[in-house]
């Protein structure tokens, strides 16, 4: 069994609170071994579920990109029947023997549901050249995926991106492994909505409104959320315009959420001490919003106070206003006097543009925290037990008994029926369980709770029982 906590999680210091940023790197004068060695003597499949444990996943493995096309892949992925805390994606890219593509290009790893449904759930940037002596040879980025559980199970279809153009034998080998790490969250994502998809966003052109394509969101929130959290993936490309746009250009992007304004200067001032580094080239420079050789950052809001569960709010993305005045279709530009080069010329001089992707992630709480497997033995027969103490005020104690696993749902209701709680919900194993339910802020009376089992491989319901418990304040 691989602890992953205590084989790879802390073998780099590099942490960011709202996406795990590492690099791994391999053939560097600090590191005595491959760490592409080291990766694979760790990549083992876990067994029997315990908090912590790992269950590595390969999808992607050494695959040759060297041209602005996706690469598309089908994998099996772990099932739904462990609990998950986190998932971790290490997104590994190398050289083939003839060598890498030497320039910085934009690549990403989709999850496709259908032929018109994708969800970026990683965005990075390749490094400059990094082959030679004293550079590091291949680099490897750790971004955290958590977000995307509701999503990241069975069967999946992936795809792999490297916006490259250099062709021939040299590119990029990428490997795409996923950590799959066991435990219990407090919170659990259920649900990603698309706000803003595959959007190329050119900036500075009055002809061109990025209005069209970033238009607001009518959301319905669902009823039953614990958390909402607006995810937005923005990268700044080109240069040589006004202000060098975008991608050496310091701008604040907002985010609107209902009357809420979240601003957002989209700057990465890191770069320098970049670990996939030596590299050729100016990767040392800050950027919009990322960095040559890393995973891009997410920008990440929780918007929980700004939406109110069961109705829509709308969710909106502005740009700061800019006009770039050395663009062809600008009549006052001249060549050589008002800019240096008033055309796009693919090279020094192209065209700004944003490349966004927004997503909302609803969360749920997670019913199965708050419970205590007492016994691990099987029991004989499906059995509610009395509440105890009963009466109480304003706690007490519920105890079940599952001689089979399955989907369980202990609910509170009053005496006219209505749900007020769901204390239990989620999926478990054979054995005896307790949990513990408090009735603050409900008055005397007498309440009813009830055990609904939907065993594995059937849809109905394979066990219902209610009994009656009596607050007594």
């Amino acid at each position: 069994m691989i602890n992953l906590q205590k084989t790879f999680l802390n073998f780099s210091p590099l942490m960011n609170n709202n996406f795990s940023l590492r690099y791994l790197i391999s053939f560097s004068n600090k590191l005595k071994f491959s760490v592409a060695a080291f990766i694979m003597l760790i990549s083992v499949s876990a067994g029997s579920a315990k908090a912590g444990d790992t269950t590595w996943v390969t999808t992607f493995n050494q695959n040759f990109q060297n041209w602005a096309d996706t690469h598309y892949g089908n994998f099996l992925l772990p099932d739904t029947s462990n609990s998950y805390e986190k998932i971790l994606m290490y997104y590994t890219i190398g050289c083939p023997a003839a060598g890498c593509d030497p320039w910085d290009r934009i690549g990403w790893i989709k999850l496709y549901t259908d032929s018109t449904t994708n969800y970026e759930i990683a965005r990075v940037v390749t490094p400059y050249n990094i082959v030679g002596g004293g550079y590091p040879g291949q680099c490897v980025f750790e971004i955290d995926v958590t977000d995307y559980m509701s999503l990241l199970h069975d069967s999946v279809r992936l795809g792999s991106y490297i916006e490259s153009w250099i062709g021939g034998a040299r590119g990029w080998l990428v490997t795409v492994k996923f950590a799959f790490i066991e435990g219990v969250p407090e919170m659990k994502p259920y649900k990603v909505i698309n706000l803003w998809q595959d959007n190329r966003v050119v900036y500075g052109d009055p002809s061109l409104n990025p209005e069209d394509i970033l238009v607001p969101r009518n959301v319905q929130v669902d009823q039953d959320i614990s958390k909402a959290k607006v995810k937005i993936i923005t990268t700044g490309h080109g240069q040589g315009s006004t202000d060098n746009a975008a991608e050496f250009s310091l701008k604040i992007h907002t985010l609107r959420v209902g009357s809420q304004s979240f601003d957002h200067l989209l700057w990465r001032s890191d770069c320098s001490i970049n670990p996939c580094s030596p590299q050729g080239g100016t990767w040392q420079f800050a950027r919009a919003g990322w960095c040559p050789g890393a995973g891009v950052i997410p920008w990440d809001n929780d918007v929980t106070a700004n939406v109110t569960p069961g109705q829509n709010v709308v969710i909106d993305y502005d740009l700061y206003p800019y006009e770039n005045f050395c663009r062809p279709n600008n009549p006052l530009c001249v060549s050589g006097q008002t800019c240096p080069d008033c055309n796009y010329n693919n090279n020094g001089h192209t065209e700004p543009h944003y490349t966004i992707q927004g997503q909302l992630v609803l969360y749920k709480l997670n019913h199965i925290i708050n419970i205590t497997n007492i016994s691990n033995e099987i029991p004989e027969s499906f059995k509610l037990h009395q509440n105890y103490p009963n009466p109480f005020n304003p706690t007490t104690k519920i105890k079940f008994d599952l001689p089979a696993g399955g989907i369980v749902r202990l609910l509170i209701t009053d005496i006219s029926g209505k749900t007020l709680d769901t204390p239990v919900q989620g999926k478990l194993n054979p054995g005896s369980y307790e949990t513990q339910w408090d009735a603050a802020g409900l008055p005397s009376g007498v309440y009813f709770y009830r055990i609904e089992v939907q065993t594995e491989n059937t849809e109905n319901l394979k066990f219902t029982e209610t009994k009656k418990m009596i607050l007594l304040r």
